[in-house]
């Protein structure tokens, strides 16, 4: 039924003769019997039954039937019946000709003028001219009684963009006790009147109209911080019992759209799931991939986010949906630390939509970090001074990015050779910057220009300070594994130790812990802490994440800790013996490092009293061997040329006590005729030796 067809009952009604047949079909009329109506009014002459017959048709929009009816009677041309028969076009779109009707002559009885003008408007509101179409309806004087005509107003007002005027006629609506329940439930949906819409919540029926009006309450609540939970409550709860009921969706959006709006990111990215498991035709709108996509975004979940975002740009209907959802792509891009493809994404999104809001937001951006781009490039062409002057322009054309550009210009100012004015500019940052990631990169590049140049305690200083800045995993533990090798560099062992436990008892450092526990192990040594430094290397041996070079460099250290304990201990030259054996045997030694650990088997032999087998390693595997690869043109580092000298004075000592000094000087004569620092001292003794006049 129609605001109009009810004010066409009422004046019906108004100019019926008294009959019992009529008195019937009135009480029919208010009754809604349709089809009583019309056999009350079957034999009835007179155009009262008429009117009634016509108003039972159009109260059931029976449209069809009024111009039937019409056509069929005869002599049937009054104001009232040419209002039914434009009222009928009207319904079934028959503008043009409603318009003719209504035209055609003029309507002088008050009430159809009223109609006709409000025919009127429902024509130009079919239109699209809701302006016209509220002028109309003002014209015909709308009662404040009239509930249904100021709910139809309301509508035009909002579509010609009068808020505040639909908020008063919604209010009118409100204040009306004969207004039904379903206007109610839409005037106090509009209005925000909670109280009315649990009002009319409670009273709602069927159960399909009750749930609609529960998701218009849910919705309500939402706006209040107070009522917010009950609101959720509520909504969700309908779209468990029915997602199918009429305005579920928007309402399960507005829940994701207001956890969205408050911050609340991980509530928000599990309600738009859920919302797409309930509806999967959401994929199909750009908005909710919009909306989707930010939370993830927000919550660091990039490939969701990029996802979402693709999804947006390929659902988009309009050029400023597509351009909305490049930027949104790039800015998760950016958050993640891609910044150069962040970058061609934003540029994308402005060279191909150059007209919307999207692109004109971020116009200005795209132009300077093209014009940052342009310095980076110089810089890693090593032209500094160029890209120096390109981050002093960028940083005066956009000062939010000052700090960062003052960060670049340090690097030039390193790369141009200017130390202490790329040392002065990093501290200044580090002490006075407010943007944290540029402080943290200030810091770390103080830490390492401290460590290069032998600062070793400022240097753990500031690879701890940078640690502690870091949310990454991986850079946190790298920090602290340089701030432990600052600390040793620096001979501050307890501190390399300790910050090196920061990452052992981390399990989920597990990449960075065999480089701790190498650190730690070395430490040890350092401090005479033999024994632990044994266990420490075995640990490494068993570690995850230890390389082959870790291992074999643990291998060797742990043998020399068990020698070292064997000072103490002399059971543990056995083991040391065992290590470095099986050091040797593992094949994956080059020749230098063969060559000492070879020295370190007879200098544990010796230990061992071993004497004889000592006196074979020392000649056999390492005096031998050195000079067998010097004359294949071996070069062997310093190391390896000290345990060559080393073990053949050994050699020279042991032959000399036995009285073989010809032994001995055939020794030293090797040692003298070699590329190595001991040659002078083996060319002394040998004339010492000589000066005895020994011939054995």
């Amino acid at each position: 039924m129609t605001f109009i067809s009810a004010i066409i009952c009422s004046a019906a009604v108004a100019a019926s003769p008294a009959a019992d047949s009529l008195d019937a079909a009135r009480q029919a009329l208010r009754d809604g019997l349709w089809d009583v109506v019309r056999i009350q009014t079957e034999n009835v002459p007179g155009d009262e039954a008429k009117l009634m017959v016509l108003e039972s048709y159009a109260r059931e929009g029976r449209w069809d039937d009024v111009l039937g009816s019409l056509d069929s009677w005869k002599n049937r041309d009054g104001e009232a019946f040419r209002y039914y028969r434009a009222a009928a076009l009207v319904e079934k779109g028959g503008f043009k000709a409603a318009l003719g009707v209504l035209d055609a002559s003029a309507f002088n009885d008050p009430l159809y003028k009223k109609l006709a003008l409000r025919l009127r408007a429902m024509i130009a509101a079919g239109e699209g001219d809701s302006a016209a179409a509220l002028k109309h309806m003002e014209s015909s004087s709308v009662g404040d009684d009239e509930w249904q005509a100021q709910m139809y107003m309301a509508e035009l007002k909002v579509s010609a963009g009068d808020a505040v005027g639909a908020q008063a006629l919604w209010h009118k609506v409100l204040a009306n006790t004969n207004a039904d329940l379903r206007a109610q439930a839409v005037a106090s949906s509009n209005v925000g009147d909670v109280p009315s819409l649990r009002r009319v919540y409670s009273l709602a029926s069927p159960a399909s109209f009750k749930r609609k009006v529960g998701l218009e309450l849910g919705v309500a609540l939402l706006k209040d911080v107070q009522t917010m939970d009950e609101g959720v409550k509520l909504i969700r709860d309908t779209v468990r019992d029915s997602p199918d009921t009429e305005g579920a969706c928007e309402a399960y959006l507005a829940v994701a759209d207001l956890f969205l709006s408050s911050s609340q990111w991980r509530k928000a990215g599990e309600a738009y799931s859920e919302a797409l498991e309930i509806w999967p035709e959401l994929s199909r709108r750009s908005a909710f991939n919009l909306a989707r996509g930010t939370a993830w975004m927000e919550l660091s979940e990039t490939d969701k986010a990029l996802f979402a975002f693709r999804q947006a740009f390929g659902t988009a209907l309009t050029d400023e949906e597509r351009a909305s959802a490049l930027v949104k792509r790039a800015d998760a891009l950016a958050r993640s630390g891609k910044e150069d493809e962040a970058h061609l994404v934003y540029r994308e999104a402005v060279e191909k939509y150059p007209e919307t809001g999207a692109a004109a937001s971020i116009r200005g951006m795209v132009e300077i970090r093209e014009l940052e781009r342009r310095g980076r490039m110089l810089y890693r062409e090593f032209r500094f001074e160029e890209a120096q002057k390109v981050f002093e322009s960028v940083a005066s054309a956009d000062p939010t990015r000052k700090p960062r550009m003052d960060y670049l210009q340090v690097l030039c100012l390193y790369g141009r050779g200017l130390d202490e004015q790329a040392e002065a500019g990093a501290r200044a940052l580090a002490e006075k910057c407010e943007e944290s990631s540029v402080v943290a990169d200030a810091v770390n590049w103080l830490a390492k220009y401290c460590y290069n140049r032998g600062k070793w305690s400022e240097s753990s200083g500031l690879f701890l300070r940078y640690a502690e800045m870091q949310t990454a995993a991986g850079r946190r533990y790298e920090s602290l594994l340089w701030s432990a090798r600052a600390s040793f560099a620096g001979g501050d062992f307890k501190k390399a130790i300790q910050t090196a436990s920061l990452i052992i008892s981390d399990e989920a450092a597990s990449v960075f812990a065999s480089q701790a526990l190498m650190v730690q192990g070395e430490a040890l040594i350092e401090l005479a802490r033999f024994g632990e430094a044994v266990l420490v290397f075995g640990r490494v041996l068993v570690s995850p994440g230890a390389t082959p070079a870790d291992c074999l460099r643990a291998r060797l250290l742990r043998a020399d800790a068990l020698f070292a304990v064997g000072a103490d201990n002399p059971a543990c030259y056995k083991s040391a013996l065992e290590a470095y054996r099986s050091v040797l045997l593992a094949g994956d030694l080059d020749y230098d490092r063969m060559l000492v650990v070879s020295f370190k088997v007879a200098r544990t032999l010796d230990k061992m009293k071993l004497t004889e087998e000592a006196i074979d390693q020392y000649y056999t595997h390492v005096v031998l061997e050195y000079r067998k690869g010097r004359l294949a043109g071996k070069r062997y580092s310093d190391e390896a040329r000290a345990a060559f000298s080393r073990a053949a004075f050994t050699l020279a000592d042991t032959y000399e006590g036995r009285g073989r000094d010809s032994q001995a000087r055939r020794i030293l004569k090797l040692v003298a005729e070699s590329d190595v620092p001991a040659a002078k001292e083996a060319r002394r003794r040998i004339k010492k030796i000589s000066a005895k006049g020994g011939f054995l």
